[in-house]
């Protein structure tokens, strides 16, 4: 089987048959899919992000470096998707879309799963810190530009401190640098809760998609395919370079950052009424595609 072939039947394939269960509950059941995303968005996703930080095992100076390229690389796109915006003079709301689309990748169930498919463990341990990290950043940069699609950057600084998700990455960091030791009933907890983070976003996801007509603002989606799919290949190298990575932490850095866009920003756009509908489809579509990108990017890199 061809690596492309590989990659869907892996990857897309098994995202899409977890959200036609969540597209098959919208059409059936009519469920109110914002209360849902705050489910995922106020507790499940902090959880995991929480667990998968605590446990990890890799040597500091690298986990340092991984950790760098992620933040390089998530703020040097958003400052392109900026200028991109700025440029084609996007209005407020879908200049505050692409930018979240595309500094933040779904570098956990696609980008975590690829990774140890292609590097076993020590491939997955590494991505996790691209995942974590830029977790970490979506809950306080993340949180803070989404709500900059509505609010005044007064507004939407007072409205991040009211974030749960943004203290439990706080704790998280807090925990991991002075190796604090969590009560194991209350670390198993988090890591069941956490644990669901993952199929819940999907089944968001889907819901998002039986309520979406499928149509997108072709300026938006276009710039979004192109800055996440193409561009950010060439700058996680050059990011890569700078840092002096190399092995599988420059490999599995370089494929988490050109994965397609998060579905978590499904979630925010729902959450902040950022577009939704166009969101989703653009989030769908780009995720299509990355099947063929990600084999290139892969093959034409030896990665």
């Amino acid at each position: 089987m061809s690596s492309v072939g590989v990659v869907f039947t892996q990857n897309i394939l098994p995202i899409f048959i977890v959200a036609g269960f969540g597209f098959a509950l919208q059409r059936w059941s009519g469920l109110d899919k914002q209360a849902l995303s705050r489910a995922v968005f106020y507790c499940l996703s902090p959880c995991l992000v929480f667990a998968s930080l605590v446990n990890s095992q890799l040597p500091g100076d690298e986990l340092i470096a991984l950790s760098l390229f992620t933040v390089i690389t998530i703020l040097l796109m958003g400052a392109m998707a900026w200028g991109v915006a700025r440029l084609l003079r996007l209005s407020r709301l879908e200049t505050t879309a692409l930018v979240l689309m595309v500094m933040f990748v779904n570098g956990g169930n696609y980008g975590l799963t690829l990774n140890q498919l292609r590097y076993g463990d020590d491939g997955l341990a590494r991505a996790v810190v691209y995942f974590t990290t830029s977790t970490v950043v979506l809950y306080t940069v993340g949180i803070f530009v989404a709500s900059m699609g509505q609010l005044s950057w007064r507004a939407a600084l007072r409205r991040l401190w009211q974030m749960p998700p943004m203290y439990a990455a706080v704790a998280a960091v807090v925990v991991y640098s002075f190796k604090l030791t969590v009560p194991a009933p209350l670390l198993r907890a988090i890591e069941v809760a956490g644990a669901g983070a993952i199929p819940v976003m999907l089944l968001v996801l889907g819901m998002q998609m039986a309520s979406s007509d499928g149509r997108f603002p072709i300026r938006l989606a276009l710039s979004t395919m192109t800055l996440r799919l193409l561009v950010a290949p060439v700058l996680a190298v050059g990011v890569a370079l700078l840092l002096g990575l190399h092995g599988v932490g420059r490999s599995t850095a370089i494929i988490e950052a050109s994965m397609p866009p998060a579905v978590f920003t499904i979630i925010l756009a729902t959450e902040f009424e950022l577009q939704p509908t166009a969101v989703t489809s653009i989030v769908v579509v780009a995720t299509l595609l990355s099947g063929l990108t990600l084999a290139a990017t892969i093959s034409w890199l030896g990665l």
